[in-house]
């Protein structure tokens, strides 16, 4: 057999071949589109108490992630700080952020990142000590940085991702 007749009598395999092969890809890339169409941005409600009409979200969830806004320790009833105390600012941060994952069906192990800034590094200890109650195991990774000045002289503030 000569190698033309070689090559030809190979080519409805190739062919066959490359059929599925583009079948396959194209199948892959309807799937990933509608997936990614699937994937929706989700505007999670300020509880009672978070001041709302401002220019941002307090929450956003995409797909399984979930972005929180900073927070300051406000009272929610009150809207003022709840003490001149890190230790007691920090306490409400995360109790209000506590009631925002809930809206979303999520609770403080689902948090994988944490944002937390200070106006004063000196208060670190204090702040530890309060956020240490709420990731008793496995804490999220963490930055804490000094701010200059926070949103109505808070000492501290605080925003999350979360994933579930």
């Amino acid at each position: 057999m000569s190698e033309k007749e070689e090559v030809m009598k190979k080519l409805p395999i190739v062919i066959l071949l490359l059929i599925t092969v583009l079948f396959f890809s194209i199948s892959f890339s309807q799937t990933h589109a509608t997936d990614q169409a699937a994937v929706k941005k989700e505007i999670i409600k300020a509880p009672l108490g978070v001041p709302a009409g401002l220019p941002f979200s307090t929450a956003v969830k995409f797909g399984n992630f979930m972005f929180l806004s900073g927070l300051i320790g406000t009272d929610l009833k009150t809207s003022e700080l709840v003490s001149p105390d890190v230790g007691a600012q920090t306490k409400q941060c995360l109790e209000t952020l506590g009631l925002i994952l809930r809206q979303a069906e999520m609770d403080y192990s689902d948090v994988v990142s944490c944002t937390v800034y200070l106006t004063d590094l000196e208060d670190y200890s204090e702040m530890n000590k309060a956020y240490s109650a709420y990731f008793p195991k496995d804490p999220p990774a963490r930055t804490c940085v000094q701010a200059v000045k926070l949103v109505r002289e808070a000492k501290v503030e605080l925003s999350f991702i979360a994933a579930k």
